[in-house]
């Protein structure tokens, strides 16, 4: 992997695996960065497990044996946290503490706690994003946040093909009257441009922080991707658009400079081309 720099505002990272069993971790590192309070930018690792290296397969299995070699790659599932002002504003949720998230650990950590959150930008509606948005009884965990999304996304799930979805259903319960959707290109809160990156799901969104690049899924393994944007995963709902979607954005992001920050890039979750 060429000329890539990690970028490290500022990480918070649990080692954990990934599981529905509820199990603890042998052993649990916390890092825990000097944080400024105004417009900060923190990582945290909500989690971290094992992905299967076959999500790749069938389009340059060569490459993929020589890049990935093994059966299985150590994967991240991340979230973002960006102090701006007056605001604490998430982007995505992680899996939830049912699936051993470690988002509430992760913001006490800070000093944050759940009713401090006053906004929660969505990425995109796949479980690993929007269930750390839930109790293990379906309730708002942040009960005095707005969620963001876009109007795309949400006509997939509740109309389009991907209806019927019990987590996305028990998110719109909970957070009833507590969500605004966005069209892509438009300006949401303190300055935050959101941006359309279809491909990994109709309505997948970035947002622009300004000094960073909120990328959610475009990439799940940085070490094959960017390298050969033209390989998508078999998560992307169209991998042609996803593959679109990842070169332009690595074009622009070689070109301007600015960090990235994914929701499964490897510690410290942040890089630069």
């Amino acid at each position: 992997m060429k000329n890539i720099t990690f970028a490290l505002i500022a990480t918070i990272m649990v080692l954990a695996s990934c599981s529905s069993n509820g199990d603890k971790p042998a052993t649990t590192e916390t890092v825990e960065p000097e944080i400024q309070k105004k417009d900060t930018l923190i990582a945290m690792q909500d989690c971290q497990h094992k992905m299967p290296t076959y999500i790749f397969a069938g389009q340059n299995d060569e490459l993929l044996h020589e890049v990935l070699p093994g059966d299985y790659i150590d994967n991240s599932i991340n979230v973002f946290l960006l102090e701006r002002g007056d605001r604490n504003i998430l982007f995505d949720a992680g899996l939830g503490s049912s699936q051993n998230g470690r988002l509430l650990e992760n913001l006490d950590s800070v000093g944050i706690q759940p009713d401090e959150i006053t906004d929660i930008c969505i990425t995109h509606f796949h479980g690993d994003h929007i269930g750390g948005l839930l109790t293990a009884d379906g309730e708002a965990v942040f009960k005095n946040a707005k969620l963001h999304f876009s109007d795309l996304e949400l006509e997939v799930w509740t109309v389009g093909v991907l209806k019927d979805n019990e987590t996305v259903d028990k998110m719109l319960k909970a957070y009833d009257g507590r969500y605004e959707t966005f069209h892509a290109g438009d300006t949401i809160i303190d300055g935050i441009v959101t941006i359309a990156a279809y491909g990994h799901t109709p309505g997948h969104t970035m947002y622009d922080i300004g000094e960073t690049l909120i990328v959610g899924d475009i990439m799940h393994a940085i070490d094959l991707q960017i390298e050969h944007p033209e390989i998508s995963a078999i998560y992307d709902f169209n991998p042609v658009e996803a593959r679109e979607t990842r070169i332009s954005v690595l074009e622009t992001a070689r070109k301007n400079h600015k960090p990235m920050a994914g929701m499964h890039f490897p510690a410290p979750h942040i890089i630069k081309l």
